[in-house]
């Protein structure tokens, strides 16, 4: 590689930036450096801390458990100033101790990765000889999916008499061993061809065309982020043919007027030339509708002192075939089609209310006034008798640790195994929801199981989904001995993303237990975060106000029956505030906090659910920016990770044996990698690798694909010294963390829905799932 036309984005340079959420430092280099093969780069990884894994021709993939290699070089000095700490709590607190309170309160889960070394990826495959093609650095072996309805041919030639395999299973993995004639200039049109195995030690079973496949170097993906309320709104993602288009626009001095001039010409029908597509004017959540956006290629940029990144994306959606462009007038009007209901998907619309209360002694008063509160709202409701069947309620309640206090009964409990009736729900109120008469060891209770217990509900099939928190005390951490959960509030508002669930908190703040406020409020606030926004949907009343607790109730609850009568009546349609009434309908007085709380909230759900009908773009490869391209500060895009289940169930296995030798270093006073060996070597090929290894990506516990990924991992980066100068609030923070992490995959690995397959033929084991890169250790 020419080294002079690359420059290296340093860990000081950016630590508290973030490749979606995960901070990233790579070479950036010219496309120059290989302009004969426009995809001959990789944002895939396998060089930690320049440390490269040896090469083995005999394994399917890189070998995880070979011995590391020596780096060449040390590894480039870091400024103290610029590595952000890890406060007592397990809390990233930025070096300089200045400024925003909140920002520096955020949990360690989706921050965590910020606290390491830098990895440097190599962007270059190598296709030499009669092997597998491979990159030239990190050894791994080049894969392609094969697009739904695609054929091997013999040789280079497309004809039906010379196909060797007829529909090859859908983006199942093949193996490359040549590439020809690549040319990626057009992304409808596509030109070359790959050689291409089953197998990573081949034999070669024939030729596949460019436009029929997908070169994929690593396992992530983006999906579009939601599109975004209020001022966090931004424009649908536009897509250009080339890179230097895109870097035109981007960097031009006056980048906000040609980014519109560019939306109002397309919206005329005047399609400019650079833009090949665009993402739907309707929001597309791949949770519910899934498509594949590979990241190809990528760039570093620097957007007004911001750090973001050009990526080369293919789309692609299962089963499907036809490239989306925008000189194809049928998915112009498709995606140009604003968000509304028509007049049958308004009749089916359904909402689905979980309210998830403590049930601890304090909060009678407060179950009995929601009881009220929901009965005065039902009897008031308009003679529609479907508004009140097409509402359904669910009821958990949650109390402390039982295995701690066996006469609390339960720790969490679902009183409405399947969804029911208003006028059900305040029969479970009146007779079954009772506080309990038993004290509890400490002020706080198991909120997080009374949430994790909601999410997995009876949820209606389609329905808009809302959970509703209604306690007086903060959550034991999920390193507290009296947490059953093993998990926080980041990771359980990450599961009720993905399962379409948003979150209302309703906090009661008892005047004799100020100490516990800041701290249940950023926990509710966590929990309560809006998809699309930077608020959360909290609200906060003291327990000597129970008024104003009822009144929330009732003013929230009632925006659902007000939302689907609105629908009925037509009146959910674009650049509309989707949770208000109608202008005949306004009351004269002021909307409440709860009403407007529970607005965003509804907002937030229904750009989701209108967006539901359409349908994402495919067969094409184009550069997008990760950001909204005229209001860069908003990005456009978030990355998944995609997993299969037999790669979770490695990684469950391997986070399992760490979070283990973390604790048996804490209690016996070990070494890491020594309390490591003695839990995990009995299950490695090569023990002796944890002894010879410098760090944790290098003994081989861990799955290759976690260490192949661009991102930072302060789990792989973990060594002895680390290990060593971390306080015993520090270590504690770490394994908790992990220990959350390992709880939710053990959750995800479980689960019916949410799995997909790519290739109706293909087992469960092979069947993937878009993981958060938040999620990975």
């Amino acid at each position: 590689m020419n080294t002079q036309s690359c420059r290296k984005i340093t860990t000081g340079q950016r630590l508290l930036s973030a490749l979606f959420g995960a901070a990233l430092a790579i070479p950036v280099c010219s496309m120059a450096d290989d302009v004969s093969d426009p995809q001959a780069f990789n944002p895939e990884a396998d060089v930690v801390g320049n440390m490269p894994v040896p090469f083995n021709p005999e394994a399917d993939e890189v070998p995880v458990d070979a011995e590391p290699v020596e780096p060449a070089a040390p590894q480039e000095a870091v400024n103290a100033d610029d590595v952000p700490t890890v406060t007592g709590d397990g809390l990233v607190d930025d070096a300089g101790g200045e400024g925003d309170t909140q920002a520096r309160t955020q949990a360690a889960i989706p921050l965590q990765r910020k606290l390491t070394m830098k990895r440097e990826i190599s962007l270059r495959v190598s296709c030499e000889g009669e092997g597998v093609c491979r990159e030239a650095e990190t050894a791994q072996p080049l894969r392609v999916l094969p697009k739904s309805f695609s054929h091997v041919y013999k040789g280079k030639d497309a004809t039906a008499d010379n196909i060797a395999i007829e529909n090859v299973p859908a983006y199942k993995v093949l193996y490359v061993f040549a590439r020809d004639d690549l040319d990626l200039s057009d992304p409808a049109e596509p030109k070359g061809w790959y050689q291409v195995a089953q197998g990573v030690r081949g034999p070669a079973t024939g030729w596949m065309r460019a436009q029929d496949v997908l070169e994929w170097k690593q396992a992530l993906v983006v999906a579009y982020r939601h599109r975004g309320l209020g001022d966090m709104r931004r424009e649908p993602l536009l897509m250009f043919r080339d890179l230097e288009a895109l870097q035109e626009v981007v960097e031009s001095p006056v980048r906000e007027g040609m980014a519109t001039l560019l939306y109002e010409k397309i919206r005329k029908g005047d399609i400019p030339e650079s833009v090949a597509s665009r993402e739907p004017e309707r929001y597309i959540d791949i949770d519910q509708k899934f498509y594949l956006l590979p990241i190809l290629d990528f760039e570093v940029t620097d957007l007004d002192g911001d750090e973001a990144r050009y990526l080369q994306i293919a789309a692609a959606v299962p089963r499907k075939r036809g490239a989306d462009v925008l000189e194809d007038e049928t998915y112009r009007e498709q995606a140009e089609e604003k968000p509304a209901l028509t007049t049958e998907q308004a009749k089916a619309m359904k909402m689905d209310v979980v309210f998830v209360m403590d049930m601890s002694r304090s909060m009678q008063p407060y179950i009995d006034s929601t009881r009220d509160a929901i009965r005065e709202l039902v009897q008031g409701l308009s003679s529609d008798p479907t508004l009140k069947d097409d509402v359904r309620f669910g009821l958990v309640g949650y109390r402390d640790d039982m295995r701690k206090i066996p006469a609390l009964e339960f720790t969490s409990k679902n009183l409405t195994p399947a969804l029911v009736g208003a006028d059900e729900l305040i029969e479970i109120l009146d007779k079954q929801a009772k506080a309990t008469l038993v004290g509890s060891m400490d002020y706080p209770e198991e909120v997080y199981a009374g949430v994790d217990t909601a999410l997995g509900s009876s949820w209606t099939e389609g329905a808009v989904r809302f959970l509703v928190l209604v306690g007086d005390a903060s959550a034991h951490e999920e390193d507290h001995p009296q947490s059953t959960t093993g998990k926080n509030a980041e990771v359980l508002n990450l599961a009720a993303r993905q399962t379409g669930i948003r979150i209302l908190a309703m906090h009661l703040l008892d005047p004799r237990m100020t100490s516990d406020h800041a701290i249940a409020k950023r926990q509710y606030g966590s929990l309560s975060r809006i998809e699309g926004s930077d608020d959360s949907a909290l609200l906060e009343f003291s327990t000597e106000d129970r008024e104003a607790f009822a009144a929330a109730v009732k003013d929230s609850t009632s925006l659902i029956y007000k939302t689907l009568e609105k629908a009925r009546k037509g009146g959910l349609v674009a650049d509309e505030e989707p949770g208000a009434p109608n202008e005949a309908d306004q009351p004269e007085e002021t909307p409440s906090e709860a009403s407007k709380t529970m607005e965003k909230l509804m907002e937030s759900a229904l750009i989701e659910y209108l967006g539901k009908e359409a349908e994402p773009p495919k067969d094409i490869v184009v550069w997008v920016l990760d950001r909204d391209i005229g209001n860069p500060i908003l990005n456009a895009l978030d990355v998944r990770v995609l997993l299969t289940k037999d790669q979770l169930s490695d990684l469950i296995k391997s986070i399992d044996q760490v979070t283990k030798a973390l604790a048996r270093a804490e209690y016996s006073n070990q070494q890491f990698f020594e309390a490591l060996q003695s839990v995990a070597g009995q299950t490695l090929k090569q023990p002796e690798a944890i002894e010879k290894a410098q760090m944790l990506a290098n003994t081989g516990l861990l799955p290759s694909f976690v260490h192949s990924l661009p991102y930072k991992s302060e789990v792989l980066s973990l060594s002895n010294d680390m290990y060593a100068s971390m306080t015993a609030e520090q270590r504690s923070a770490l394994e908790s963390n992990l220990r959350a992490k390992l709880r939710q995959y053990q959750d995800i690995n479980e689960q019916v829905d949410g799995w997909i397959s790519l290739n109706e033929a293909d087992p469960d084991a092979s069947k993937v799932y878009p993981l958060f890169l938040d999620y990975l250790p």
